[in-house]
């Protein structure tokens, strides 16, 4: 009797760590092809100034400058921040104001694509990126049209002289 008990426990223990072990892999989740092939996710931030002018930034994978596209519609300002050599940047910090100096917006993106809607008028546009500022002195927004503007960061290492 004691040696069917033993067995019997042998066997519970062997199914048990079975069923516990497999399905992680001794602690490694599978991962199925599936899976593997999902593309990244698309992170659009949509939101109100204080001002309560609507704004979009995003625009990291293309995708997501895809779909931003066909949210942007709406939008008759966008702004564009690029490296010299193409890259682009995010992480810029933007402030709009009017042609008197009323704030209308501030804030920081995250992702080189930044859409606005503005009432039609003259702005002016600063953009902040690792302590270098660009400036659009006087960007005029028409009323039916839609005005985009590239800002460029030359942000190639300084070389060492030999």
């Amino acid at each position: 009797m004691d040696s069917c008990l033993t067995r019997t426990h042998r066997w519970a223990g062997a199914l048990f760590l079975a069923l516990i072990l497999e399905p992680f892999r001794c602690g490694v989740p599978t991962t199925s092809a599936a899976a593997a092939q999902l593309p990244p996710a698309i992170i659009i931030t949509e939101g109100n100034t204080n001002q309560r002018f609507r704004y979009l930034f995003g625009g990291v994978g293309s995708d997501e400058r895809e779909a931003m596209e066909e949210r942007a519609k709406g939008y008759n300002v966008k702004l564009v921040f690029a490296e010299k050599h193409g890259a682009f940047i995010s992480g810029v910090t933007v402030v709009l104001a009017t042609a008197k100096g009323a704030e209308v917006a501030a804030l920081k993106t995250e992702g080189p694509w930044f859409y606005i809607q503005l009432p039609p008028g003259d702005y002016a546009v600063k953009a902040t990126f690792k302590g270098e500022t660009k400036q659009i002195k006087n960007l005029t927004v028409p009323r039916d049209k839609r005005v985009q503007q590239v800002l460029i960061w030359d942000l190639a290492e300084p070389s060492s002289k030999e």
